[in-house]
């Protein structure tokens, strides 16, 4: 009886595919580690979709964290299998080669933000994050003085302190630190001027192309990195 209900188990599970060469080449094929950007709401609350994604596809994922100049490093080194999102600007820092989402996963604005009242002051340096890719392209193309931090937790403390009166951050995440009262209550910053809109895509090593298809597949499908869904 015993040994009939064993057999009976292992048909089961050969019918759900679970045994099939099919399921276990997925599953070598499956990406493992995701980088993603520290200290970001807009991250933080992605991840946990594209985790759910991936857990639907066969593929539970681990996200990495990492400031956002060592998340290129960690990438190129083979320390993780591919970035939550990047702007394309940033995959020019890849050196291996990777594969995009078909579609960006959703836009982002990006401005420039200040105190009120010093809106066009150009002697005190722009707080910025050392490794988004969008910020430090245009510090470079507008020559402007600058002051790098690895996390925006710190940009916004030295903000709040006076050590700098301007910084560039994208606006869904200032949205989030005002509503959270992350601000000094005479210092919320106001919005100067728009710097960039881009389409945010999931990046993978070249490796996962046929994982990546699926992803796809699904995002075009469902549609879940929505605004309301994603942010």
């Amino acid at each position: 009886m015993n040994i009939l209900r064993l057999a009976t188990s292992l048909i089961s599970l050969l019918v759900l595919g679970i045994f099939s060469p099919a399921f276990a080449e997925q599953a070598q094929h499956c990406p493992k580690r995701l980088g993603m950007v520290s200290n970001n709401t807009m991250a933080t609350t992605t991840a946990k979709v594209l985790g759910d994604i991936y857990q639907k596809l066969g593929c539970p994922i681990e996200m990495v964290v990492l400031p956002a100049r060592r998340g290129f490093t960690a990438f190129n080194e083979g320390e993780i299998d591919g970035e939550l999102f990047r702007a394309p600007i940033g995959s020019s820092h890849y050196t291996r080669p990777f594969v995009r989402s078909e579609l960006p996963l959703f836009e982002t604005t990006q401005s420039l933000w200040a105190v009120p009242g010093t809106e066009l002051q150009a002697d005190l340096p722009i707080g910025y994050l050392i490794g988004i890719a969008w910020q430090e392209y245009y510090l470079d193309r507008m020559g402007l003085p600058r002051s790098g931090h690895l996390h925006i937790a710190d940009m916004i403390d030295h903000y709040n302190n006076g050590l700098i009166t301007r910084f560039l951050a994208e606006d869904s995440n200032v949205q989030s630190a005002i509503e959270r009262g992350d601000f000094a209550a005479d210092r919320i910053p106001v919005q100067v001027e728009t710097v960039a809109i881009d389409p945010l895509y999931h990046y993978l090593g070249a490796e996962f192309a046929d994982f990546m298809a699926r992803f796809s597949d699904y995002v075009d499908t469902h549609h879940p990195f929505n605004r309301s869904n994603a942010m």
